[in-house]
């Protein structure tokens, strides 16, 4: 009975985890790792842009029908042989409870523009860098337009097939607890302010993964999607010095 009782607790222990979890994670440009790519000396520009917020189209699927919504459930882990409970969420800032984070403060259309405008203005590329809300704002010699595509994330929590009531004992000696994966897919765009004309385009689509335990990485769930958008304007900005006459 003693036993019996141990597990019922430990049950109930976990379910307040998997329900309770309160931390807050944000999307941090500034504090991703790697540096942002630098083009030429300051002041070598000659041209001007503007950055306008980005079109979130993820609820059109244009990336992966599948990522629509949120799927699955961190729950399944508490049936017998299953190795895992899991989550795939289209769109993380609009739900809450990841594996180890309680919510993900987001605003993609605008966080996104900001470190574009962030990476744009390190590289040097250009004489001047603002921000703008519309077209009609936009008082640059190019504009910079932004598609975004995809932010889904997927969560696994380890059950390791004998439910979270034993699990759990593993997650303590070290074993891992979960993993999260983080996929941005966006689409850049640069478009000559004067004739609207779309100059050059760039695709991105890129997932990567960390690996939670007990100890470690707790709340780390999204904090890959700065490091994936500082990649992917690193990238852009390198394919658009050698495409685009900026000087």
């Amino acid at each position: 009975m003693k036993l019996k009782n141990i597990i019922l607790a430990s049950g109930i222990s976990l379910a307040a985890v998997l329900t309770g979890c309160t931390n807050v994670a944000t999307f941090d440009y500034n504090a991703a790792p790697g540096s942002i790519t630098v083009f030429q000396e300051k002041g070598t520009g000659k041209k001007t842009v503007a950055v306008l917020p980005f079109m979130d189209q993820r609820g059109s699927g244009a990336a992966d029908p599948g990522e629509i919504g949120e799927r699955g459930s961190l729950y399944l882990g508490f049936l017998p042989l299953m190795p895992f409970g899991y989550l795939i969420k289209g769109e993380p800032e609009k739900t809450d409870d990841f594996v180890s984070l309680g919510r993900f403060h987001f605003d993609p259309v605008n966080d996104l523009a900001n470190a574009a405008f962030v990476s744009l203005k390190a590289s040097n590329l250009f004489a001047g860098v603002t921000r703008a809300n519309n077209l009609g704002q936009a008082q640059a010699d190019y504009v910079w337009r932004g598609k975004l595509l995809s932010t889904a994330y997927r969560g696994n929590m380890y059950s390791y097939c004998i439910t979270y009531f034993l699990s759990h004992i593993f997650w303590i000696i070290g074993v891992p607890s979960g993993t999260s994966w983080n996929r941005l897919a966006v689409q850049f765009e640069l478009l000559d302010r004067k004739t609207g004309q779309v100059v050059w385009r760039y695709d991105f689509d890129r997932e990567d993964s960390i690996t939670h335990w007990l100890y470690a990485r707790v709340g780390a769930d999204c904090s890959m999607y700065p490091l994936l958008m500082k990649l992917a304007m690193n990238q852009a900005l390198r394919d658009l010095s050698g495409k685009v006459p900026l000087n």
